[in-house]
């Protein structure tokens, strides 16, 4: 059982490290600890009933939601709570923290 995120906090789970390179390359662990380090994607996994909600009058934003569950995201590096959970890494951000949604297929790496 998954946490259940509160108020306006969103629950990701993380994107693994490739094991193989697209040419068929195995990727040492090194490659994979630096992989998994800029890479800051995710896929929504759980919602806070908060989201997307005025702090202080509880109403809805008025652009909406910015993603929804299923949703693969792009979030900042530093500002998440990190879990792990059977072998999976999992973060909880705050609304406000999703940079992008972005195509499920697409693989990418974030420098900073």
């Amino acid at each position: 059982m998954l946490p259940e995120p509160k108020g306006w906090r969103i629950l990701i789970k993380k994107e693994k490290a490739k094991e193989v390179s697209k040419g068929g390359i195995i990727l040492s662990d090194v490659s994979k600890d630096a992989e998994n380090y800029l890479s800051i994607t995710g896929t929504v996994v759980k919602i806070g009933p908060m989201c997307w909600h005025d702090r202080d009058t509880g109403q809805p934003w008025q652009g909406g939601p910015w993603c929804k569950v299923g949703d693969k995201i792009i979030v900042p590096k530093f500002t998440h709570f990190r879990m792990e959970i059977e072998d999976t890494e999992y973060r909880i951000i705050n609304d406000d923290e999703v940079i992008a949604v972005v195509d499920p297929n697409l693989e990418i790496k974030v420098y900073s």
